[in-house]
């Protein structure tokens, strides 16, 4: 049990001790009921490190998905238990230094100066080994995404099953104020934490009261955030995890902020071991001058709408790699399905928990793209792991053949379809449909329908396409298998999920 665990419950022993002694002497008193019972607050401590206090964990009063909204926030479907993880959920509130989050191609070249400073209370969540032996002493801050007007666990739902299997930390960090104190207008307002539960997060706030509405809160809360995981304070409550190497990992928008991060604070702090930038075509690529290691995923339909435009495809260096991903898509199918105990469902049935039923949206083309994405990215974050503690540079990855890089770019396709270059997973390599990065609305009746530009397709082959590419089933499995093993061989797939695509070919009969 850590020092930190065993205070908690001897607090808990403590105080319960006296209770009980007062309730024999008086029998005549009947016992408070659950719903009168006013619950424990949970500790605040000053960590040492990072923001000026913690509090937590704070406890949740009812099961995701109870309309009380008194859990944590997107809680995961997980099985942690039986993988030995606990989900804590803890406040954080410190001054913040605010920082431009808009620089200029110029101001991105050079470090960023302060601008001032600002209160902040706002949270994180942290998934982490139960046992601290069991921890590997690395985590990832996850910049919670909040294009659709909330937090999303982006990085969670790609490679939790990663980070479980190797002892790695998740904390998922709410830092900017979409996230925290919701959007005011448009289709996604209203939907911020104080609001999904004002009784839970009603005192968070990272707006200084509505007066900071730019984020340049949100780089400093960032550092400190990863200041607070790597402190040894005995007042810490995450110290005994032993965290020494934290990554800062962030998707989409996301992926745009750890952009202006990498390249304007990373350079003043220093305080991230690396960075993963995931799906963001909209930002300057890191800069040469801050030397800490980094590498970029990009799907096929990142690469269509911007990310294939030549100031965003610069060269493999020293410090960086860039992959690109054949038929993937910026949302992928497995984010958007309905099974609520699948951890990956983020837009899909962790989102309908949380929110209840969407109105569809109305997409030219059928999709998302089905192609495994998930996979690439745990095979970065072993390579970005590898790179920073051992020095062991990531694989060169070929990138996808570009005729126009418009946007949105005209990329070389063979006669099916299919998107020539980039990370090929059996799904592009032995294909049995089109997965492309390419799609739109086809209505507005629905305005989220705009997110269709960031669904990719998928379409079936028709039993005659099937059999012009494959003798037979038996024949379609043995080249997936061999898929796998080239892909292990290049290391842009590991082991463990090689398996997991070779046990989904056989189970799939093709005609």
């Amino acid at each position: 049990m850590s020092g930190n665990r065993a205070q908690r419950r001897l607090r808990t022993t403590v105080l319960l001790a006296p209770l009980t002694l007062l309730l024999a002497a008086t029998p005549a008193l009947a016992p408070a009921s659950a719903a009168t019972r006013a619950p424990a607050a949970p500790p605040t401590t000053s960590p040492g490190n990072g923001p000026a206090t913690i509090t937590g964990p704070v406890p949740s009063h009812a099961e995701p998905g109870d309309p009380s909204h008194d859990y944590v926030f997107y809680s995961t479907p997980f099985d942690l238990e039986k993988a030995g993880y606990e989900e804590e959920e803890f406040f954080i509130s410190g001054t913040a230094t605010r920082y431009n989050p808009n620089p200029t191609v110029d101001e991105q070249k050079q470090a960023a100066r302060p601008l001032g400073t600002t209160p902040y209370t706002t949270r994180i969540v942290v998934r982490r080994p139960v046992k601290p032996a069991k921890s590997a002493g690395v985590a990832v801050v996850d910049w919670q995404n909040v294009t659709a007007g909330h937090d999303i666990d982006t990085e969670w739902g790609t490679s939790a099953d990663y980070y479980v299997r190797n002892g790695w930390t998740w904390v998922g960090a709410s830092v900017q104020h979409v996230g925290v104190n919701g959007a005011t207008s448009g289709g996604t307002a209203g939907l911020g934490l104080t609001e999904w539960s004002p009784q839970r997060y009603g005192s968070l706030d990272v707006t200084n009261g509505g007066t900071v509405l730019d984020d340049s809160q949100s780089f400093d809360i960032y550092t400190q955030i990863a200041q607070l995981l790597k402190g040894r304070g005995k007042q810490n409550p995450l110290a005994d995890l032993g965290i020494a190497r934290v990554y800062a990992g962030g998707a989409s928008q996301s992926g745009r902020y750890l952009g202006v991060y990498y390249n304007t604070i990373q350079p003043l702090r220093h305080v991230y071991d690396g960075f993963l930038f995931a799906l963001s075509d909209g930002n300057l690529p890191p800069r040469a001058g801050v030397g800490t290691k980094a590498i970029r995923v990009f799907t096929e339909n990142d690469v269509y709408r911007g990310a294939g435009v030549p100031a965003q495809r610069v060269p493999d260096t020293d410090f960086l790699r860039t992959w690109e991903i054949a038929g993937g898509s910026h949302v992928p199918a497995y984010s958007t399905g309905t099974d609520p105990d699948d951890f990956r469902t983020t837009l899909g049935a962790i989102q309908t928990r949380e929110f209840g039923e969407q109105a569809p949206f109305d997409c030219t083309n059928p999709g998302p793209s089905q192609v495994e994405s998930w996979t690439v990215f745990h095979a970065a974050y072993d390579a970005l792991d590898k790179w920073v503690s051992r020095g062991t540079p990531p694989r060169r990855a070929e990138p996808l053949a570009i005729i126009d890089p418009g946007p949105p770019a005209t990329l070389a396709r063979d006669p099916l379809g299919l998107a020539q270059g980039g990370i090929r997973l059996p799904d592009v390599d032995v294909p049995v449909g089109l997965n492309d990065g390419i799609n739109s609305p086809a209505s507005l009746d629905n305005p989220l329908s705009s997110f269709c530009v960031l669904y990719g397709t998928h379409r079936d082959f028709t039993t005659a396409q099937l059999k012009d590419l494959y003798y037979n089933t038996n024949d379609y499995r043995r080249q997936v298998a061999d898929s796998v093993r080239r892909l292990e061989g290049q290391h842009f797939l590991l082991p463990e999920d090689g398996k997991t695509l070779i046990t989904q070919a056989n189970k799939r009969k093709l005609f």
